[in-house]
């Protein structure tokens, strides 16, 4: 897993609890497998594990040395079980055939390093799992190739990890209570299992899935959801093969929901003007990895239901648990247009509010540069989809999921797929001035001020900047009660402020969001632009640590860190110099002076009070005394060089007064019009449109850097688990550009940070949405706009000039 396992992520249920609660059968369905009680033709097959042996001096026939002599007869077996479910079911009762496959030894591509050892999936998605005889050759026995079988995700019912090495155990053998075993092989085995389930997860429309493991003669269940993995006891299959078996032969005859899926099988034919937007997916036709699905989407106002054609997510879920976000580009067969459908699971919590009610709380305000939703609301098929394993778990941070989708009209660039330094201060300030409106408007904060949650449109051969994303926003009544915070707040931790990072108790302000979007620019201009710190990739990596990815956990769960960013404001600079790009340059000085001028009204004292815990003991830590007794001074014995120096020939210095700019102390990121103003200010240049070189990620240096800081490696790589790593990317594309432009260019893919490190829940670190892409820009273009200087009544509310001037022209 990417984040460090707590108590929460796993979760030890009662066998006989586990197996009523998750897979409970049908009526009458358990089988005996003893071999006078089965059909005929299944007497002779083996339905136990009476040969396994891991003792050296065994005189039984088969010794297991490898993990693969343990998965052959694994399958063996698991084959069997599936293979006598089917004879049973007959008529309406008939269910897909399952089949199992070991993934583990195919030399063949895989887009997964460590694949599974097991996988189980349907017989209609055989060819999925097809391998020629010539990627076979080498496995042995030859009964045994049936089995060989290529990794797809898309089409894994559930996974099986294997181990027979007890310094990879990674679940313990307590069957009381769980203790998992704190070793780095255990550690490996628990993330390389989290991994396959996240995978199965992120690729298929589920509510849950199902998982087993095996150790040795030891076995463990698991049922997997967005909030947690309950598991069972181990228990020894050897010596009683029934539960493993039971489990095996349920899963076998439950339907689709009962397996956790909750999708319609048929994908239907596809029209043809969706075959550019879902190249991925038909690419490969029946083996394919991103299959077509046909989702519906319930509306939560007008209560109709849509259904709508999806393939390979442009914005994968990267984590297991949390909101688990994905992003498609989606076909509309009944309006024969494309969308972008937003599916996610989110936190069914008083502080949380569903992205559709804001989005109509918008609308009605006449809130300018956001999306245009055209349906949505929660899942049902039929009953609401929802997480079960919080049941399971007291704890106040876990709250129960639902399952939603959300379609809005609009599909476009993210904002790394400007062109200019100017068209990224245009963008930017659109989806400043949407923040603004909404704030004002609608009494609406956003809360969660991204590079990833400002997209870039196209309309009318111009281009526009919308904010999207609203899913983690605040209401202004609910900003009212500024009382210390018991947990971290959500947000994306790259562009969190420095203030509520230094101080992570501090309640939450508008302050908080209006400085986010300086440190979107911040992280623009170091990512995309040439600079001074390029020569030097170690020095890059550790500014670029120390501003958006360092990250420590207090004493009572709070998160705080990225100190760096605090120096810089309270000094006024970073430690950067942009080269050849003189006007950008002046927009990031005068933007951290006015941050600075509102961190010099800041009372720190007061502040103090939202340190966490064990920082704040050591500050009010009692100090040791001293008796000092004070003497005066001798005042006569300095002369003043002020009054006259010539008069004294042995002053050999001349103290000058200092060049000092001071900004004033004023609280200037609490309302809008300070940085509207300057970003306002510096588009008006038309002649500034410095490009950024095509292509360039200046993160990508970083990779394989790996510095020290306090007194600890760190590997720029995963600095906090959040460092940039490399993930293909599709471009989106304005919904009015024609289909063809939705193909993916094999030249478009470039590295994508995995930034989106929303901590809402502070102990887990698990709302990591990475819901960053990149793409190939598309050709820029001169910004056509005429700003008219006439202010619009409607935006008289607005407290900013620069909105004001914008309104008629930018966002009518």
């Amino acid at each position: 897993m990417a984040e460090e396992e707590t108590d929460e992520s796993f979760y030890q249920e009662r066998m006989d609890k586990w197996f009523s609660d998750w897979l409970p059968g049908k009526d009458g369905e358990d089988i005996n497998f003893d071999p006078k009680e089965l059909p005929r033709e299944f007497r002779h097959k083996k339905f136990d594990f009476d040969d396994i042996t891991f003792r050296s001096k065994s005189k039984k026939p088969t010794k297991i040395r490898t993990e693969g002599d343990l998965s052959r007869i694994l399958c063996s077996v698991i084959q069997n079980v599936f293979d006598l479910a089917a004879c049973r079911s007959t008529g309406e009762d008939r269910v897909d055939f399952l089949q199992i496959k070991d993934t583990s030894v195919a030399k063949v591509e895989s887009d997964d390093p460590d694949r599974p050892d097991l996988s189980v999936h349907k017989a209609s998605a055989a060819q999925a799992f097809h391998l020629d005889d010539a990627d076979k050759q080498d496995v042995s026995p030859d009964s045994h190739r049936a089995f060989i079988g290529r990794v797809a995700y898309s089409w894994t019912i559930f996974p099986g990890v294997v181990k027979i090495d007890s310094s990879r155990e990674g679940f313990g053998f307590s069957a009381d209570e769980l203790d998992l075993p704190d070793t780095e092989g255990s550690r490996e085995t628990r993330g390389q299992f989290a991994g396959h389930v996240t995978e199965i997860l992120s690729r298929q429309h589920r509510q849950f899935t199902f998982a087993f493991y095996v150790y040795k003669n030891l076995a463990r269940l698991f049922a997997v959801d967005r909030n947690s993995a309950i598991m069972t006891p181990p228990f020894d299959y050897v010596k009683d093969p029934n539960t493993l078996l039971k489990f095996f032969y349920r899963l076998a005859r439950a339907d689709n929901c009962a397996q956790g899926e909750h999708m319609s099988e048929d994908h239907g034919v596809i029209q043809p003007l969706i075959l550019d937007a879902m190249n991925d997916a038909l690419d490969h036709g029946p083996t394919s990895t991103w299959p077509l699905y046909e989702v519906q989407v319930h509306d939560h106002i007008s209560g109709k239901t849509s259904c709508f054609v999806i393939g390979k997510p442009r914005k994968p879920a990267t984590s297991l648990f949390g909101r688990a976000t994905r992003g498609y580009v989606g076909f509309d067969s009944v309006e024969h247009d494309f969308v972008w459908l937003k599916d996610a699971w989110r936190s069914d919590s008083l502080n949380s509010h569903p992205e559709w009610e804001i989005y109509s709380k918008l609308k009605n305000a006449n809130v300018k540069n956001i999306a245009t939703m055209r349906c949505g609301g929660d899942v049902y098929n039929p009953k609401l989809q929802c997480t079960l394993s919080q049941d399971y778990i007291s704890s106040p941070l876990l709250k129960r999921r639902i399952h939603s989708r959300l379609i809005i009209n609009e599909i476009g660039f993210p904002l790394d797929a400007y062109e200019t330094s100017r068209i990224l201060i245009y963008i930017v300030l659109c989806a400043f001035q949407a923040h603004e409106s909404a704030w004002v408007k609608a009494g609406i904060l956003h809360h969660d001020i991204s590079d990833n949650n400002m997209l870039i449109i196209h309309v009318n051969g111009k281009k526009r900047g919308l904010l999207i994303d609203w899913d983690l926003c605040k209401y202004a009544s609910e900003l009212q009660e500024r009382k210390p915070l018991r947990q971290n707040a959500s947000g994306t931790w790259a562009f969190t402020c420095a203030v509520r990072l230094h101080y992570p108790k501090k309640f939450l302000e508008l302050a908080d969001d209006i400085e986010a979007f300086v440190h979107v620019i911040i992280w623009c201009a170091l990512r995309y632009h040439r600079h001074s710190l390029l020569r030097n990739p170690g020095d890059f990596a550790l500014v670029v640590h120390q501003l958006f990815f360092d990250c420590t956990c207090s004493s009572d769960g709070l998160l705080y860190g990225c100190f760096g960013k605090w120096h810089a404001i309270m000094y006024g600079t970073y430690s950067f110099q942009l080269i050849s790009d003189e006007r950008f340059q002046n927009v990031l000085d005068k933007l951290m002076r006015l941050c600075r001028s509102h961190y010099r009204s800041l009372d720190l004292i007061e502040l103090e009070r939202f340190l966490p815990a064990d920082i704040l003991k050591k500050i009010k830590a009692p100090q040791q005394t001293y008796t000092i007794t004070e003497l005066p001074v001798d005042l006569d014995a300095l002369r003043s060089p002020y009054e006259d120096p010539e008069e004294d020939d042995d002053i050999t210095f001349k103290i000058a007064a200092p060049d000092v700019h001071e900004e004033p102390a004023i609280r200037t990121l609490d309302e809008h019009v300070y940085i509207g103003q300057i970003l306002y200010k510096a588009i008006q240049d038309e002649d500034w449109n410095c490009w950024r070189s095509s292509g360039v990620d200046h993160f990508e240096t970083m990779l394989h850097v790996s510095f020290t800081e306090r007194n600890r490696p760190v590997d720029g790589t995963r600095s906090v688990e959040t460092f940039p790593r490399k993930r293909a990317r599709s471009p989106q594309a304005s919904s009015i550009v024609q289909p063809k432009r939705f193909r993916a260019s094999s030249s478009a893919h470039n590295s994508t940070p995995v930034d989106g490190s929303t901590f809402e829940r502070a102990a887990l670190c698990r709302e990591q949405d990475a819901d960053t892409q990149s793409v190939s820009p598309q050709p820029a273009g001169d910004i056509e706009a005429s700003y008219s200087e006439s202010e619009d009544e409607d935006e008289a509310k607005v407290n900013s000039i620069f909105t004001a001037k914008l309104h008629d022209e930018l966002v009518s």
